[in-house]
């Protein structure tokens, strides 16, 4: 697989931070900001808004923070990936609970479970005409989303490309399957590869396949720190900024370059 040379020109990371949730984007001048969870997905419109739950609402807004401000045939074009290491996994275990007990489960729970139930209220809420994929690859999930987002403009130049990434911390019941920093965290980014309607955020991707041999089960291959890793790399001023920045998973990784 070759190298992908991709414009970033818009990114956002939402952390559920125990004194204060924080909002962070180039908007921000970089810097987090405190954000109630009632502010979340403002742009969402408020019938689709009243069913989201923070999972929902926290990625509603890191899109939304991308997508707002778009040419209108941008916006309508922009293809959007989804990944979570485990979807709304709050509702599910809702709706099992529910059927446990023999009790009729609830139409709107189960609707907003499914895992690409966010992008959907998404493609409705802002007239996006494009394809949608949703992706869950365990702690590969970042990984295989941004795999699956530079395949598809690889394939189509001309359509940008947005991925969204969410996991909260995993239920009582699952929590031992995850690391003991686990803080509900959220991210989106828009990536095109049109050099006309970008800025000079150019990054190049480099494709670095993993053995199994060399894979391992600590933090720095977990999706949210994958997350957190590009938002860290995003951030920094070009003039003092780190030049590559290595995503690392289980069984692929990818390099990324900033472009002089």
């Amino acid at each position: 697989m070759q190298s992908i040379p991709v414009f970033i020109p818009k990114w956002a990371l939402w952390q559920d931070h125990a004194a204060q949730p924080t909002l962070m984007t180039q908007q921000s001048g970089n810097t987090p900001i405190g954000i109630d969870t009632k502010d979340l997905a403002r742009d969402i419109a408020p019938v689709w808004r009243r069913r989201l739950d923070l999972f929902g609402r926290a990625s509603a807004e890191v899109l939304s923070q991308i997508l707002v401000g778009l040419p209108e045939n941008q916006l309508r074009n922009t293809r959007v990936i989804f990944a979570s290491r485990h979807g709304n996994i709050e509702r599910t275990l809702k709706l099992l609970g529910q059927i446990a007990r023999a009790e009729i489960p609830s139409p709107a729970d189960f609707s907003m479970s499914v895992h690409n139930a966010l992008v959907g209220v998404a493609s409705i809420n802002w007239a996006i005409t494009q394809s949608h994929s949703a992706i869950s690859a365990g702690n590969d999930s970042f990984i295989a989303a941004l795999t699956e987002a530079l395949a598809q403009l690889t394939d189509d130049r001309q359509s940008p490309v947005a991925i969204v990434y969410v996991d909260l911390p995993l239920p009582d019941i699952y929590a031992r399957n995850d690391p003991a920093d686990m803080t509900g965290t959220a991210f989106a980014m828009l990536m095109q590869t049109d050099e006309s309607v970008a800025t000079n955020t150019g990054f190049t991707f480099e494709p670095c396949p993993v053995s199994p041999a060399d894979a391992t089960e600590t933090t720095e291959t977990f999706a949210r720190t994958h997350a957190c890793m590009m938002a860290r790399f995003l951030k920094v001023e070009k003039e003092n900024a780190p030049s590559t920045c290595l995503l690392a998973g289980r069984s692929f990784a990818w390099n990324v370059l900033r472009n002089e």
